[in-house]
């Protein structure tokens, strides 16, 4: 199932509900919030990596009138276009920086959602066993969506709009087309692992339990096993818009010296 808008975050929930037997929001408590705090380290310095490129182009903007011969209507031109291009490069510049540092943030999110999953398909197999058995790789990829886009997702927005005051929003956006891309991209394969998983049929209660974990955690550590090239490819991809106009950007800056300087 793809998740492009709010709607399709309902129609998930309500599937997770009907066919998993399984409350999905359960697992957003605030023990997730806590540790979503812990394991975003970005946050911290997102003004930082922003406001320092900021403030070099901004010096290159004044350096500008010491090293440039600039003189009537070229001394208007610079100090109205060059100041919008240099803050603008400046901007774009600490937001590459910041998306280029954000990944490894990011792979911290994908591992803890990931251990939610592991406790999480355990719950689906007491509650609705029988359609788990039927069709598992469907029921394991509808599980994880549920967990990014129901409790991983709101969470991260609470904590970011709580720790980043002005670019919050558009922080919470790109880690929002992330993790869903991501989301869509993951195969659980539970097939590899079925003889051991009918083989837990049998077992007593508490036994199937403890195998089930060990079992399934092994069909999820395969699946994420190539997550971090997705990942590295993701962050190309989402941060490909952005790579464009910082082109534009920088060309129409250099066009704009040069054309002051020749």
């Amino acid at each position: 199932m793809k998740i492009k808008n709010k709607k399709d975050v309902e129609i998930l929930e309500e599937r997770i509900n009907n066919e998993l037997g399984l409350d999905i929001r359960k697992y957003k408590n605030p023990e997730v919030v806590d540790s979503f705090v812990e394991i975003l380290i970005f946050p911290k310095y997102v003004i930082s990596w922003v406001i320092r490129p900021v403030l070099v182009f901004l010096l290159l903007f004044v350096a500008g009138y010491f090293i440039i011969n600039i003189t009537g209507f070229e001394f208007v031109l610079y100090s109205m276009f060059g100041l919008i291009l240099f803050i603008a490069s400046g901007v774009l510049t600490g937001l590459l920086i910041l998306i280029w540092k954000m990944k490894s943030d990011m792979w911290g999110i994908i591992e803890y959602a990931l251990d939610i999953m592991k406790s999480s398909v355990v719950d689906v197999n007491n509650v609705n066993s029988k359609l788990w058995s039927e069709n598992r790789k469907e029921a394991m990829s509808l599980l994880f969506q549920g967990i990014i886009h129901i409790v991983v997702l709101p969470t991260l927005a609470e904590v970011v709009a709580g720790k980043i005051p002005f670019v919050g929003g558009l922080v919470t956006g790109l880690i929002k087309k992330i993790l869903t891309i991501l989301a869509n991209k993951i195969d659980f394969e539970p097939e590899t692992e079925e003889k051991e998983l009918k083989e837990i049929e049998s077992e007593d209660d508490e036994k199937k339990a403890s195998k089930s974990i060990e079992v399934y955690s092994k069909v999820i550590d395969k699946a994420s096993s190539g997550l971090n090239t997705v990942l590295s490819v993701t962050f190309k991809i989402v941060s490909m818009p952005l790579r464009i106009i910082s082109f534009f950007a920088y060309l129409f800056l250099i066009l704009l010296i040069y054309s002051i300087w020749g």
